[in-house]
């Protein structure tokens, strides 16, 4: 059976690298951090390496999808690198497509309206843990997605990188609306016609 759980994160903002750049990247799954908010009653949480085999079968294959997980999910991502043995959680870094989509998920990113992560996976080996709370010691992932809300408060998404308007942007706009041209009427003829006074 697929389960999911929800990660929450800050968002710490940093200058763009290049101008075509699209990234969002953060904790997606945080180790050791236990949440209430999963089915288990005794809550629950991801150990160390426990995606390790799975992100090493599957990276080039995951997508970021952005909306609830099996509702109205819509891909807006690709991954550019997934460290599964981060210290702090599962580290992923996403390329945003150029989409309708993709520029509709950055801007509510940069505007903090989506602001978690939430995986889909398929534990493979659990435990408990000596406080009663489910550890997952190997599970393979499904998907991560972006959402408004989410479980794990400790994790965060570190980084954001988005096009800004750049010299050669705003000479393109104007050659392609160009200064409409004015028949000034010159000011002599202004005064012979009654338009205008002198003082």
């Amino acid at each position: 059976m697929t389960e999911s759980t929800s990660l929450a994160f800050n968002i710490d903002w940093r200058d763009p690298v290049s101008t075509d750049e699209r990234i969002v990247g953060g904790i997606a799954v945080p180790w050791n951090e236990t949440s209430r908010l999963t089915p288990d009653p005794a809550g629950e949480r991801f150990l160390p390496g426990s995606l390790v085999r799975s992100v090493k079968a599957r990276e080039t294959r995951l997508k970021l999808f952005r909306g609830s997980h099996g509702h109205d999910m819509i891909p807006v991502g690709r991954p550019v690198k997934i460290d599964a043995r981060h210290p702090d959680g599962l580290w992923t870094t996403w390329r945003i497509a150029n989409t309708p989509a993709g520029d509709q998920t950055l801007e509510e990113v940069r505007e903090g309206l989506l602001d978690s992560f939430s995986v889909g996976f398929r534990a493979i080996r659990t435990q408990r843990g000596t406080d009663g709370a489910r550890e997952i010691v190997e599970a393979e992932l499904g998907e991560v997605t972006l959402l408004p809300t989410g479980a794990y408060d400790g994790a965060r998404v570190l980084e954001v990188r988005a096009p800004t308007l750049q010299a050669a942007d705003i000479a393109a706009w104007l050659a392609a609306h160009p200064v409409p041209t004015v028949d000034r009427t010159p000011i002599p003829d202004l005064y012979r016609y009654g338009l205008a006074r002198r003082t």
